[in-house]
């Protein structure tokens, strides 16, 4: 959550002239609702169930794609193998000032962390982040630097384009 995986993989898509999917904005047209509504009305785990067949029909293909998905999506059971199976896992983890910069923005749009503050904030999201950190960690390559330019992008790409050729 705010690691920059729509933004990045949008820019990604296009330099690596890629189709994009974003698997929150595919569970929105799935449901008829944006992300947070469909989590406070349906619940976690009808939303859960939701990322799931999103990522399922997204790595289905065969067509290389730059795929986002929701920050839990790759923790649920079975998702991180399967990912790492049908393609090249690239975690984003930007140092966590850049990261609760963003989350500040636009946070009552996000329901895991809407109604916290300042340190409340910062130890929900480290939390977070210690929770999902196996999970994470089993990512074929973490970015840790923050890509919010076009040289950071390209500097990155140019660091697993190998693996891309392949």
């Amino acid at each position: 959550m705010g690691s920059g995986k729509s933004t990045v993989g949008a820019k990604l898509a296009q330099r690596l002239d890629r189709p994009f999917v974003d698997t929150d904005k595919v569970v929105e047209e799935m449901l008829g609702m944006p992300v947070h509504e469909a989590f406070n009305s349906l619940g976690e785990a009808a939303f859960r169930e939701a990322e799931q067949d999103a990522l399922s029909d997204a790595l289905r293909p065969d067509e290389p794609i730059v795929l986002a998905t929701g920050g839990g999506t790759p923790c649920a059971e079975g998702a991180m193998e399967w990912m790492r199976r049908r393609s090249l896992v690239v975690a984003l983890q930007p140092p966590i000032e850049v990261l609760l910069a963003r989350l500040v923005q636009g946070q009552e749009h996000r329901p895991l962390i809407r109604n916290q503050r300042g340190k409340d904030l910062q130890r929900t999201v480290e939390r977070m982040l210690l929770t999902r950190a196996a999970c994470y960690g089993s990512a074929h390559i973490t970015w840790r630097q923050n890509l919010n330019s076009t040289e950071a992008i390209d500097e990155a790409l140019a660091g697993i384009q190998w693996r891309l050729d392949a």
